[in-house]
């Protein structure tokens, strides 16, 4: 696997921001859920964090980190163990599970959380402003499997104090295997697959009000990961230190579901989108129509689409919510969130 930090950008470089909001927005929840195949407790902790992601479509990320003496697989069990997740069960003292972080910050003097107390520290974590945005943008080439990815902060306030960093990983979903309590054909959740930034992230240089940093990553994604379950998750945070904000692409974002095999590529940003999504790529001349629908199927929004490579799209009027944007050879998800 090669991993590589391509571009480091100052504040002063950076024009204008495409990715991340400039308006002030409460944080979003990370849970670093610490798990493991042969815990036959911890089904009840993916449970609860599903039901939370469930509730909270928009503000909620979770991240499984498998690690541990229960981890170690035997026979045919997956192997869900990293170097990155043996050193986050180490440098937080994670000594069982299920346990969890939110936000890396301790709630009721508690910084690694049991899971009955998850959707009270979630709910504290959602209530609270946050001083940093934070949005990310994705593209993957099938051929190489190279995947990259543009992660831009913006300080709608100032820093908590010193320098804040950022954070990049990719976790997959839906991978069947053998969980305790669970079955031969569990399907994890979430996993923690590697880390794209430094474990403990990248510095950023200014924390004051208005400043904008921009980072990209490039990672050579294994071909038995299946991007189709695969998400980029970024956060910005002190150093291992609480977690201000945090985003959720879909690592394939940038290209097409239904076109895929031609090659067509797609940007969508921001991610989320607050009133204007901007799509933009490999979409075919001629009159088209492009939809969007909610997750149960129902279409939201329909508008006319001639060509040009680029189109803005109006979703003020949508709720915040995960849709899917369909038609002229499209079908590719995002994130509306205020």
């Amino acid at each position: 696997m090669r991993l590589a930090l391509i571009a480091l950008l100052a504040p002063a470089t950076l024009a204008a921001q495409t990715l991340v909001s400039t308006t002030p927005s409460n944080r979003k929840g990370i849970l670093e859920e610490f798990t493991a195949v042969n815990c036959p407790i911890c089904p009840q902790g993916h449970t609860i964090a599903a039901n939370l992601l469930a509730a909270n479509p928009s503000d909620f990320i979770v991240v499984g980190v498998h690690g541990g003496g229960l981890s170690v697989p035997s026979g045919n069990q997956p192997d869900f163990r990293t170097s990155w997740g043996s050193s986050l069960w180490s440098h937080f003292g994670v000594s069982a599970q299920p346990l969890g972080l939110m936000n890396r910050t301790p709630f009721n003097g508690q910084l690694v959380l049991g899971r009955s107390t998850w959707t009270s520290a979630l709910n504290s974590t959602l209530a609270t402003a946050a001083p940093v945005n934070i949005g990310a943008a994705t593209q993957f080439d099938e051929g190489t499997r190279t995947l990259s990815v543009t992660v831009e902060v913006y300080y709608t306030a100032a820093g908590t104090g010193g320098n804040d960093h950022v954070s990049v990983l990719l976790t997959e979903s839906d991978i069947i295997g053998f969980q305790a309590s669970g079955g031969a054909n569990y399907a994890h959740q979430h996993v923690l697959r590697a880390y794209l930034s430094p474990l403990w992230g990248d510095a950023l240089t200014n924390n004051a009000p208005g400043a904008l940093e921009q980072r990209t990553y490039t990672y050579t994604v294994p071909a038995a990961w299946n991007m189709e379950n695969c998400h980029v998750v970024a956060f910005v945070g002190e150093f291992q230190g609480q977690v201000h904000n945090a985003v959720e692409v879909a690592a394939n974002s940038a290209t097409s579901v239904a076109e895929r095999g031609a090659g067509k590529r797609l940007h969508l940003f921001p991610q989320p989108a607050a009133n204007v999504l901007h799509v933009v790529g490999d979409l075919p001349n001629g009159t088209n129509t492009l939809e969007i629908r909610d997750l149960s199927g129902r279409s939201v929004l329909q508008l006319p689409y001639g060509g040009g490579g680029r189109v803005s799209i109006d979703v003020s009027t949508l709720a915040s919510g995960t849709y899917i944007l369909s038609g002229a050879g499209v079908a590719q998800r995002f994130v509306v969130a205020r």
